[in-house]
């Protein structure tokens, strides 16, 4: 019987838990972010946002086709890549930890003999269950292929350096080659590791002294400058220039270059030659944005299908220009620059410690719970403590591949700061693009793990007896204390079953417009989502989403106006084409004489708006007008305020340019112009939405009052302030919504969809004030009645203290909550002040007087309690005055904050003819304060009706 080999077993056994847990924890359909977009442009091989990922939609392609009986929903499928992908990148980790033991000591006895597979197990699995690499693993993102051909290039070096001596050792070179290729097709990342490979090489071809170390330098940027931008940006402008045929013609030439290399035994060059054209039929893959951009797809982003269009695309133009070295410009233009007191404090304290450190001490000691800091405690920094030591005890004992796995380390981290100089703020935290870095540290995690087994076996060794046999395994088990940690305490928060927000989210917000809408959406998380749902599941295709961000782009209105669903403007094809040019016309046509300036300065992308002025939308259908009118009669229950045949409003500059003199000119943005080009095109023809999430500023400011909240959707109509039409929000809140495991605790949530999810408690809030407002008790029970159940609190919290206050106080209102769980404990003075006031108002005199009641109880019993306290110190405007006054000053405070109240509980005993704890209440009143004319007056009336009674 063939023995067991403890290396392929461990390496199985690490590779299949990995994989288990991903597929235990993956994310059931699509998420936010990119997600939607790549897995609807794999479902139709769509053309992504630049620079595009074609490798990676043509393998999505592939999984789109897994049969609905294994797989039902599409996005599932697509995930299921980044699955796959993680969990041979741990696989590849594992063997790389493995190889990196073997480097320094080929051969070992005994148990040291399986201490570098332990080590690599403990590090693989450890970095399996970090924040970073385990979150991309569960969903449709680019970032889990990407590490997985970094984490194989790698190692295929490494295997290369294991059989450099062997004939034909040269396919491992040829073949990172070729998956250097490939991998642009995925994401950039992989070029990182260039830097990496040829220290690999260079320590088993040459020499090593500081002449040739510093060659190695210079070939290593030279050659990563080859791949990117070389190959990347100049294939693309060479076809520009020479054509296809002229880059067909290159790659003949590339041919018989390696051709002649070989025959003249040239072997670098013949190596060299091939690696270019395996590169080049790797990046082929690029092809596919080309070709299917031509076909005109529904998502055909930047429109690539002229050669010109495609190396705008492959520059990524459309994001504008991007300095890497002037660090002291994106400081001072960054919206938080003032944070910062010097370019270098903006560079240390923000580029470096919080875009870098603070993921990297995410990773490996700890995430805040709901939080974006640092938790020092919560790994016990064992994976922190372990990398460290291994890090030095792999200078310690081979230098040379040390300094190759930091090169990596910095490559995939801090250089990757350095580059992107990004401003503050960023849209979303950024430390999946550092996940290489991370990968490189669990290396360290791994050989830590591995010298630590390496001294208690020596120790043992030492003591013998029963301590050399046992203590290695028992230490053995106890490093795996590192990958538990990681694994226990980051499950729930990775665990995406039972995740349905992106897609019910989105669903709701289709479904809450009309048919042939046109919505706005205000960028990437609130559009990819909906992308998906109209390209793969075929939901609500009539009606066309507009992304603002992309607003601003010609090539986006060109297919607005051109496909459809159509979106009505009145520009012309040639007018989008030079779109800047038409906006100077347009806007010195229209205010040049008054403003001279907009002359001089010249075309600026943006439009001339020079100060607020009248909008207006003539010409509105009658049909349309009178439908509006008829349902707001009939939802309002009251005649609308007269109203103009027209729909006018007043709009002010959006964007300001300094002319000198403290002179400024104002514009409009493109996407500005758009929406009112739009209005004042389709003149309410198709309804027209923005998203609940579209900031203020990104709306026109004088349009917000016709502006009426259905559901997830702001709809402009033609009346103004209606807020509301209640009937199609009960509709679409009690009825056609999706809030699926929004009430499940076992499903976790982080704080920006906690955040987002609040757009549905205003809905219901709105709804139930209307039906309150309007006594309809029974309407706001069912209501109020509906949040709590599809979203108890205690799954998703309140984000808003004074709004959690009103939600609360709705479930007293409408029977959620028991009268007598209205408790001290539960809430503060002046929640029960406020709830007090209001149940009265609402006419729920039992719940008022239960307020009030909890409220004054705690005031008599506990006067210098912390509760009211802070009741007095919040009632004044400077809460440290509090300090400085005397009890006297402190009880004046206390009766002018609570007499209404009291006189309001004492108005509420008498209506419930509870005339014997009113008149109580007033004695002990007038024991303190006998001269107080109120409680004697209505003493007295409350004894006389008690008698009468």
């Amino acid at each position: 019987m063939k023995k067991l080999d403890a290396n392929k077993f461990t390496g199985f056994l690490v590779f299949a838990f990995s994989l288990i847990m991903y597929f235990r924890t993956v994310a059931p359909t699509v998420s936010f972010w990119d997600c939607g977009e790549f897995i609807a442009c794999s479902f139709r091989l769509a053309v992504p946002h630049p620079p595009g990922a074609p490798l990676y939609l043509l393998v999505g392609r592939v999984f789109t086709l897994i049969p609905e009986f294994l797989i039902e929903n599409v996005g599932l499928r697509v995930n299921i890549i980044s699955v796959i992908s993680s969990a041979f990148t741990i696989l590849f980790l594992y063997l790389i930890i493995v190889h990196l033991f073997r480097e320094f000591q080929p051969s070992r006895e005994g148990f040291l003999k399986y201490v570098p597979n332990i080590g690599a197990a403990v590090g693989a699995l450890t970095f399996a269950f970090t924040h970073s690499f385990w979150w991309n693993a569960v969903e449709a993102e680019v970032y889990a292929p990407s590490m997985l051909f970094t984490g194989l290039v790698v190692w295929l070096i490494f295997r290369w350096a294991e059989r450099s001596e062997e004939i034909g050792n040269e396919k491992y070179v040829l073949l990172i080659a070729y998956l250097m290729g490939l991998a642009i097709g995925v994401h950039l990342l992989n070029v990182l590791a260039i830097p990496t490979i040829l220290m690999v090489i260079y320590y088993k071809r040459y020499e090593m002294n500081l002449t040739s170390f510093i060659m190695l330098g210079i070939v290593g940027v030279l050659l990563t400058l080859m791949v990117y931008p070389g190959v990347v940006k100049g294939i693309p402008w060479l076809a520009g220039k020479v054509g296809f045929f002229g880059l067909a013609v290159g790659v003949v030439l590339l041919i018989i270059g390696f051709a002649y290399a070989v025959q003249k035994h040239q072997e670098i060059l013949s190596i060299l030659l091939m690696s270019i054209l395996l590169i080049t039929i790797g990046y082929s893959s690029y092809l596919m944005i080309y070709i299917r951009s031509n076909l005109d797809p529904n998502i055909d982003e930047n429109n690539p299908e002229t050669i010109e269009n495609f190396i705008s695309y492959l520059n990524r133009e459309q994001y504008g220009e991007h300095s890497i070295v002037d660090r002291e410009r994106v400081w001072r233009s960054s919206p938080n620059g003032k944070n910062y007191t010097s370019v270098w404090d903006f560079f240390w304290r923000y580029q470096i410690n919080k875009m870098y450190i603070r993921y990297f001490l995410w990773n490996f000691v700890g995430m805040e719970k709901n939080g974006p800091g640092v938790d020092w405690a919560r790994f016990g920094l064992i994976p922190f403590l372990l990398g460290l030591f291994g890090a030095y005890y792999h200078f310690k004992r081979d230098w040379k591949h040390a300094l190759a796995i930091f090169v990596l380390f910095f490559m995939t981290g801090l250089a990757i700061v350095l580059y992107l100089n990004q401003p503050d703020p960023q849209p979303r935290e950024r430390d999946y693009s550092y996940v290489g870095s991370f990968f490189a540290f669990a290396i360290w995690i791994g050989l830590g793990a591995g010298a630590v087994l390496e001294w208690v076996y020596k120790q043992a060794k030492t003591m013998g007896g029963s301590a050399e046999k046992y203590l290695p395994v028992a230490m053995s088990v106890l490093l795996f204390i590192s990958p538990g940690i990681v694994l226990a305490e980051n499950f729930h928060e990775h665990d995406r079953t039972g995740n349905y927000v992106a897609w019910d989210y989105s669903y709701n917000m289709l479904i809450s417009c009309e048919p042939n809408g046109i919505l706005y959406t205000n960028g990437d998380n609130d559009t990819f989502p909906l992308w998906y749902l109209q390209e793969v599941e075929n939901v609500r295709t009539d009606v066309r989403v507009v992304n603002l961000s992309l607003l601003n782009t010609g090539w986006y209105i060109e297919q607005l106006k051109n496909r459809e669903p159509k979106v009505p403007m009145s520009l012309t094809d040639k007018q989008i084409e030079n779109l800047p040019q038409f906006l100077y016309n347009q806007g010195v046509k229209l205010f040049g004489d008054k403003h001279p300036e907009y002359q001089q300065i010249g075309p600026t992308g943006l439009f001339p708006w020079p100060k607020r002025d009248k909008v207006e939308i003539t010409s509105i259908p009658e049909e349309v007008r009178k439908t509006e009118l008829e349902r707001y009669k009939v939802t309002m229950k009251k005649e609308p305020p007269n109203l103009s045949p027209n729909v006018s409003f007043q709009l002010g500059p959006k964007w300001n340019i300094n002319i000198g003199r403290g002179r400024k000119l104002g514009f409009l943005r493109v996407q500005d112009y758009m929406i009112l080009n739009t209005l004042l095109s389709n003149r309410y023809q198709k309804p027209m939405y923005f998203a609940v999430t579209t900031a203020s500023n990104n709306q026109l400011d004088g349009l917000r009052q016709y502006l009426r909240m259905d559901g997830l959707v702001f709809k402009i109509t033609t009346i103004p302030n209606w807020e509301m039409d209640p009937d199609l929000m009960y509709d679409n809140l009690m009825h056609k919504f999706k809030f699926r495991n929004l009430n499940n605790p076992d499903v976790y949530y982080n704080n920006n969809i906690i955040g987002l999810l609040q757009n549905y408690r205003s809905a219901f809030f709105q709804l139930a004030n209307y039906y309150l407002a309007n006594k309809d008790k029974e309407r706001f029970r069912e209501v109020v009645q509906k949040a709590y159940q599809v979203m108890p609190p205690e799954v998703i919290p309140y984000t808003n203290p004074q709004f959690s206050r009103v939600i609360k106080l709705y479930g007293f209102l409408a029977g959620v909550y028991e009268v007598d769980s209205l408790s001290l404990g539960k809430f503060g003075l002046r929640d029960l002040q406020m709830f007090g006031d209001m149940a009265g108002d609402y006419g729920e005199k039992e719940l008022a007087l239960k307020a009030y009641q909890t409220f004054f109880q705690e005031i008599e019993t506990n006067p210098e309690s912390p509760k009211v306290e802070n009741y007095i110190r919040t009632a004044l405007r400077n809460p440290q005055f509090f300090d400085q006054m005397t009890p006297q000053q402190k009880a004046d405070i206390m009766e002018s904050l609570t007499l209404n109240s009291f006189k309001k509980m004492i108005d509420l005993q008498a209506e419930l003819k509870q005339y014997d704890q009113a008149i109580a209440l007033l004695e002990k009143r007038l024991e303190k304060k006998p001269d107080d004319e109120y409680a004697k007056k209505k003493l007295e009336e409350l004894q006389k009706l008690k008698e009468e009674q």
